[in-house]
C-alpha cells in the first residue's frame, strides 16, 4: 500500500548565512521516501523565511498548514507530513506542539529525514522527541537572538559605523564571522565638502543670505553632482534628512539610543543645532506666494467634525457689482458644520492694545517672559542627567557581563532592553528640558508686547497663535455650533482642548 506524504520547505535568507536549499531538502526528502515508503507525493507546503518568533515575516504556507491539519484537509489518516529537520517545523514551543496536537488528531504521521525517522504523534515516546526537539530549537532561537542584540549593543557602545554608507564618508570594512563589516568611517574627500556647503549655505552668514533646499539642487545637479545609490541629480526632498542627521556631528543612532561615534565629525555641533532651529522655525518661508492674510485660519478647529476652520468673505455673493454681503467668517472647512463672525473671532483671541485678547494678554504677561529667560539648568535638569549617566553606566555593565547559562542570558538581555527603554525616555527628558522655547525665537515676550505685535509680519504671528492655541499650551480652540453652546458669545462658542504635559 502507497502511503501519501506532503512536505513542509523552508529556507532561512540571511546575509552571510549558509541554509540548505529547498531544492537539497526535497532531493533528501525524496531519497528518504524510497528508504520509508514507499510514499505518494502530495502539493508540497514551502517558505522563505525564519521559523523564529524572533522573525518579522510572516510564514504564508506554514499557515495554511495548520489550517489543513487542523480542518483534516491535509489528507486522509496516515498522511505523512515530511520535513528536513525539526527547526523547519517552529522554533517557538507553543506553535510546534499546536502542530504535533492537530497531527495527532488527524492520525497523521510526522517524518524527520535528517533523524531519518518517522513519528507518530499518537505514540507518547514520539510525542516527547518531537516536542523536545522544538524545545531545543526554541532554545537555540532564543540564544542566537542574546548573541544579535549583544553584538549590535557592543558595535553602539564602542562607536562603530553601522547601515548603509552615509553620503560625505568612506569605509574600510574587514570580513568578521563570515560577514563584511565596516570597522572604520573616515570622510571621503570628494563628498565630505558637499556636505560642509550644504550646511553653510542652507544656514548662510553675515555676509550671504541663507539659500532654500530647492536652489542648492538645481545647483549641484547643473555641478553633475549625483547620488551614488543610483546616479540620480540630489533633489530637495533628499537634502533635508542629509541635514538632520547626527551622522556628520560624530553620533551613532540605534534604536533611540546615542553614543559617540568613532569617526571624525564633518558639521560641528554649533553649526547643526543653528540648521536644526533654522528647519524648524515655523516662520521659515518655503514658497514665494503672498497667500497667509490671516492669523487664525488652520489654526481654529470644528468642534463638530474636527476640521480646520478657513476665511469665507461673507454670507453671500452680490447680484451686481461683485464682492459679498455680510461680514467675513471663519467657517468650518470639511463640512461647513459651524461658522462664527471673524471681527469677533479676533476680538476675543488677539484683540488690540486698549481690549487685548486671549493671545495679547499672554505674550504682555511679565511672569512668562521671566519663564522663557529662566537658566536652562534646572534642578529637574540635573536631576534628569544623574538618572540619565547612571543607568547609562549600568546598561555598560551589564553589556560586558558574559552569561555562563541560557536563563542568565535571558535574564540580562531583559535588563538590558530595560534600561535601553529607561534611557531612550530620559534622552527625550533631557532634550525637552534643553530645547530653546520655540516663543522666545519668534516673539519677545513682556511688557510692550502689544506694540511689538502690530509691527510682527502676518507669518510670524500666524506661527505664533499656532503655537500658544495648541492643545499642549493655552489649548486648542474648537468653534461650537451654537445649538451646542449656552448662547452665541464668541466666548461659549470657543471650547478650549488641554491636554496635560
Amino acid at each position: 500500500m502507497t502511503t501519501t506524504a506532503r512536505e513542509y520547505l523552508r529556507v532561512s535568507k540571511g546575509k552571510g548565512r549558509v541554509a540548505r536549499s529547498i531544492a537539497d531538502q526535497q532531493r533528501d526528502n525524496v531519497n528518504a521516501g524510497k528508504v520509508h515508503g514507499p510514499w505518494e507525493w502530495g502539493e508540497a507546503y514551502a517558505d522563505t523565511g525564519s521559523a523564529s518568533k524572533f522573525a518579522r515575516k510572516t510564514r504564508d504556507d506554514f499557515d495554511r498548514l495548520m489550517a489543513d491539519l487542523e480542518s483534516k484537509d491535509f489528507g486522509e489518516p496516515g498522511t505523512v507530513l515530511v520535513l528536513w529537520e525539526i527547526s523547519r517545523l517552529a522554533r517557538e514551543t507553543g506553535k510546534g506542539v499546536a502542530l504535533v496536537d492537530a497531527a495527532e488528531l488527524g492520525g497523521y504521521l510526522i517524518h524527520i529525514t535528517s533523524h531519518e525517522r518517522t513519528y507518530n504523534p499518537a505514540n507518547y515516546q514520539d510525542r516527547h522527541s518531537l516536542i523536545s526537539g522544538i524545545n531545543d530549537a526554541e532554545k537555540e532561537a532564543r540564544l542566537l537572538s542574546v548573541r544579535v542584540l549583544r553584538g549590535t549593543d557592543s558595535a553602539l557602545a564602542e562607536g562603530k559605523p553601522h547601515g548603509k554608507r552615509p553620503f560625505g564618508y568612506a569605509r574600510r570594512y574587514e570580513v568578521i564571522d563570515g560577514r563584511s563589516r565596516p570597522v572604520e568611517q573616515y570622510p571621503d574627500p570628494e563628498e565630505a565638502p558637499l556636505v560642509q556647503e550644504l550646511f553653510r549655505r542652507v544656514l548662510g552668514g553675515p555676509e550671504k543670505a541663507p539659500e532654500s533646499m530647492g536652489s542648492i539642487a538645481r545647483d549641484w545637479e547643473r555641478r553633475g553632482i549625483v547620488s551614488r545609490e543610483n546616479g540620480v541629480p540630489f533633489a530637495a526632498a533628499n537634502l533635508r534628512p542629509m541635514l538632520t542627521r547626527k551622522t556628520y556631528i560624530g553620533i551613532r543612532t540605534h534604536g533611540g539610543s546615542e553614543r559617540p561615534g568613532n569617526w571624525e565629525p564633518l558639521i560641528d555641533r554649533e553649526t547643526f543645532d543653528a540648521v536644526q532651529r533654522l528647519l524648524a522655525d515655523p516662520t521659515r518661508k518655503t514658497h514665494t506666494t503672498n497667500s497667509v492674510r490671516h492669523v487664525l485660519t488652520g489654526t481654529l478647529r470644528c468642534d463638530v467634525c474636527g476640521g480646520p476652520m478657513t476665511l469665507t468673505p461673507g454670507t453671500r455673493p452680490k447680484k451686481q457689482g461683485g464682492g459679498h454681503h455680510g461680514h467675513a467668517a471663519y467657517i468650518c472647512r470639511t463640512r461647513a458644520c459651524t461658522r462664527l463672525d471673524k471681527a469677533r473671532v479676533d476680538e476675543f483671541l488677539i484683540g488690540d492694545a486698549e481690549h487685548p485678547g486671549v493671545i495679547l494678554a499672554y505674550l504682555s504677561r511679565p511672569d512668562v517672559a521671566a519663564a522663557l529667560t529662566a537658566p536652562g539648568d534646572s534642578a529637574e535638569l540635573s536631576a534628569v542627567r544623574s538618572e540619565l549617566t547612571q543607568a547609562q553606566a549600568s546598561l555598560e555593565a551589564f553589556e560586558a557581563e558574559d552569561p555562563e547559562t541560557p536563563a542568565e542570558a535571558r535574564i540580562i538581555a531583559r535588563k538590558i532592553s530595560t534600561l535601553e527603554a529607561s534611557i531612550r525616555e530620559m534622552q527625550e527628558r533631557e532634550r525637552a528640558l534643553t530645547a530653546p522655547n520655540p516663543l522666545a525665537s519668534l516673539f519677545e515676550v513682556g511688557p510692550g508686547a502689544v506694540e511689538r505685535w502690530e509691527r510682527t509680519e502676518i507669518t510670524a504671528q500666524r506661527a505664533i497663535a499656532s503655537l500658544l492655541l495648541s492643545p499642549e499650551l493655552l489649548g486648542q480652540v474648537r468653534v461650537r455650533r451654537v445649538v451646542d453652546s449656552d448662547s452665541d458669545s464668541v466666548a461659549d462658542r470657543c471650547r478650549w482642548v488641554r491636554v496635560e504635559r
